[in-house]
């Protein structure tokens, strides 16, 4: 068990990709992720590098980057080792249960509306699931083309969860529909 949180892992796993990283680095791939579980503010991803470097696990030195100075990161063995950890195996259960997903919760008491209402939520959600499924596979396309494995696996998963949702939306205006 590594003893990080969720995002510190994250920001721990970006350091060791991206090393050397910036805070502001890591802030800015985690603020462009199209998963909006994740808070790319600078008051959630900046204190983690303290906290993290407080730790143990990452180190920093100061370079000049442009006109001023700046903190770099990179991954000491501790920090390589939490990472490894918080990878697993073992995999805590709750990693693979069903994710939390509002717009499945909504669905749930739809028979609320009217028909005529539950299909305008669902054309709706279409609506909105295909627009996002072109982002997401632009998303994969660029880190395909980055020919980076583990971060294009990650994004097409994104996509097929997307792709499913959308399926299970139509499914569903189909049965209303008839």
């Amino acid at each position: 068990m590594s003893g990080l949180s969720e995002l510190e892992a994250c920001v721990l796993g970006l350091i060791w990709s991206e090393a050397p990283c910036t805070p502001y680095r890591v802030q800015q791939i985690v603020k462009s992720s199209p998963s909006p579980q994740w808070s790319g503010s600078a008051g959630a991803i900046y204190p983690i590098f303290d906290r993290l470097e407080e730790r143990g696990l990452v180190e920093s030195e100061t370079r000049i980057q442009g006109k001023r100075p700046s903190r770099v990161f990179r991954v000491l063995p501790a920090g390589s080792k939490a990472l490894r950890a918080w990878i697993g195996p073992p995999l805590p259960e709750w990693t693979v249960e069903i994710p939390i997903d509002p717009l499945r919760t909504r669905l749930r008491f739809l028979g609320a509306l009217s028909a005529t209402s539950q299909l305008a939520v669902l054309r709706e959600a279409r609506e909105q699931l295909r627009e996002k499924l072109v982002e997401v596979r632009e998303d994969c396309e660029q880190l395909a083309a980055q020919k980076d494995l583990y971060a294009h696996a990650m994004a097409r998963g994104a996509f097929y969860v997307m792709e499913a949702r959308l399926q299970w939306i139509i499914e569903i205006e189909e049965a209303i529909a008839r």
